[in-house]
């Protein structure tokens, strides 16, 4: 199970919630009833280890087809759109089969459609404006009839009659009829047509009386006025339309409509596919390409010639996670962070610098993965066999051949840092905590800040050759104590300078090559 937002998820949202793996190692969840998922999940399904309640709209992916998903406590419901309706869990949205419904929604015939439905009028007919009800087809002032003589419209048909001076002898008039005495009056493409005294020839559809009047000829619609956008096809008696690539002809109407591609579940593979008129799109999600030969392959950003990251690249399944200097800390997307506080005398929290190079610390069930929630096979492997690779043992260059100086270990910025320094052992100088982006798109273009909590100006982030440090403003009549700080990060870029990059790259681009934004709380206790 992957989050359809992914959104990272806490490890007990994953697990209490129907996950079977989360994380980067696609750790198993515990089987529900057992111990160990009694443990992490104490308050039952849906809520987290310390009774949270989990946003299934969040972290579980097409939830509420046709409808829109609403959280309540514990679990969810569906609000469905007009036409659906939920089932007896609530959960899930069924198409309303307004076909069976007490009135019926057609005064005639009604076909049931997905979300909706259509109503069709018996031979006869027409179906009016209003889409529901039907009208008698007047056939004779249509001229949709086959009477000799006269044609008489009735309810759903007409009649034919004969005319003064004509017997009616069931269904015929009786009159001198050359056509019967002559049977091949008119040709085998024209039909004799008895009148008193005389006779007439009319020719068949698709075929016209020849200038002398003697016998009926093919017709070629397609030098008349046809309804061929694509180009015409004249036959014996009829035309056909011809219909560019992409399109197909309607089995009843002499018209084209689009070929929806898509209804061949192979034709992109594992990526998925759009369909356009004329013609489909095989998509897949951003960090992947499309193969021709059919399905989506992983991009490896580390290997392309504008490396993302400044000090070493770890590529990862549909991404790719930015290395540290050593001594160093991921924080956040993007960014590094650094320090005296981070070397003595600080509290990374739960799950702190131990979450992020694999260094065999314990993860707690509400820790933060630097990926999203995912549903794994019982060997390891994702769905579809695509081997994923494992960010904390499988390097890219240039972090493969210097693994002992880059630091891919993390601090879980959710947490509050906690950093207890001694006043005598600081100067005003001194570098708390240091600060420099990770990802080299934000090279001169990022600054940090405190937020707030610094009302007295007793601390300042200073900036020199790019890289960016927290100290104390003053020293001297600095109270000892706890102070509670927030540090951001900000963009450099102007408007103009984004509206370039996203012209240029992909949707994803600002929350990717950009990074997010850096939001840190940290309290320092000065004794």
């Amino acid at each position: 199970m992957q989050s359809s937002s992914r959104n990272s998820v806490t490890k007990s949202e994953c697990c209490c919630d129907g996950g079977r793996g989360w994380g980067s190692n696609c750790e198993l969840c515990p089987l529900p009833g057992t111990t160990h998922y009694k443990k992490m999940c104490p308050h039952g399904p849906g809520y987290t280890t310390d009774g949270k309640d989990i946003n299934e709209c969040l972290v579980m992916g097409n939830l509420c087809v046709n409808g829109q998903c609403i959280n309540t406590e514990g679990s969810y419901s569906c609000f469905c759109k007009t036409g659906y309706t939920t089932d007896i869990t609530g959960t899930r949205c069924l198409d309303v089969d307004e076909c069976v419904q007490a009135p019926k929604p057609c005064n005639f015939l009604c076909k049931n459609t997905e979300g909706s439905y259509l109503c069709s009028c018996p031979r006869g007919y027409n179906l009016q404006e209003d889409g529901k009800s039907c009208r008698d087809l007047d056939e004779c002032q249509s001229k949709q009839h086959n009477c000799q003589f006269l044609c008489v419209n009735t309810i759903g048909g007409f009649t034919c009659k004969c005319p003064p001076g004509f017997t009616q002898h069931h269904t015929a008039c009786i009159d001198n009829n050359e056509c019967a005495s002559d049977p091949a009056l008119c040709g085998t493409n024209g039909v004799c047509q008895n009148s008193p005294g005389s006779f007439n020839c009319e020719c068949t559809r698709g075929f016209s009386m020849d200038p002398h009047g003697q016998s009926c000829e093919d017709m070629d619609e397609c030098d008349g006025n046809h309804r061929c956008q694509h180009g015409c096809q004249n036959l014996v008696g009829g035309y056909r339309c011809s219909c560019p690539q992409g399109y197909l002809q309607h089995y009843q109407w002499n018209q084209c409509v689009d070929e929806n591609e898509c209804q061949n579940t192979q034709i992109c593979g594992d990526a998925s596919c759009h369909n356009t008129l004329g013609s489909f799109r095989c998509l897949c999600p951003t960090g992947f390409n499309f193969r021709e030969q059919g399905g989506c392959s992983d991009i490896n950003e580390c290997s392309s010639s504008s490396n993302p990251c400044n000090y070493g690249c770890s590529n990862t399944e549909g991404g790719y996670l930015c290395g540290c200097p050593p001594g160093y800390y991921r924080a956040g997307q993007g960014h590094c962070v650094s320090g005296v506080g981070l070397s003595s005398g600080v509290s990374l929290g739960q799950g702190g610098a131990g979450g992020g190079a694999g260094g065999g610390a314990e993860v707690g069930d509400n820790d933060l993965s630097p990926e999203a929630c995912y549903e794994c096979k019982v060997n390891g492997y994702p769905k579809k066999g695509r081997n994923r690779r494992d960010t904390n043992s499988t390097l890219d260059q240039p972090l493969a051949d210097a693994q002992e100086s880059v630091s891919l270990e993390s601090l879980d910025i959710e947490e509050t840092l906690m950093f207890n320094l001694n006043l005598s052992d600081l100067s005003a100088g001194q570098h708390i905590l240091e600060f420099t982006p990770a990802l080299s798109t934000l090279n001169n273009h990022v600054r940090y800040s405190i937020a707030y909590g610094n009302e007295q100006g007793y601390f300042k982030i200073s900036q020199k050759e790019g890289l960016s440090y927290l100290h104390l403003s003053k020293r001297k009549s600095l109270p000892l104590g706890a102070y509670s700080l927030q540090i951001s990060s900000v963009s450099g870029y102007k408007k103009k300078e984004l509206a370039a990059l996203e012209d240029s790259n992909d949707k994803d681009y600002l929350t990717g090559q950009l990074g997010e934004t850096l939001t840190m709380r940290v309290q320092i206790v000065l004794h």
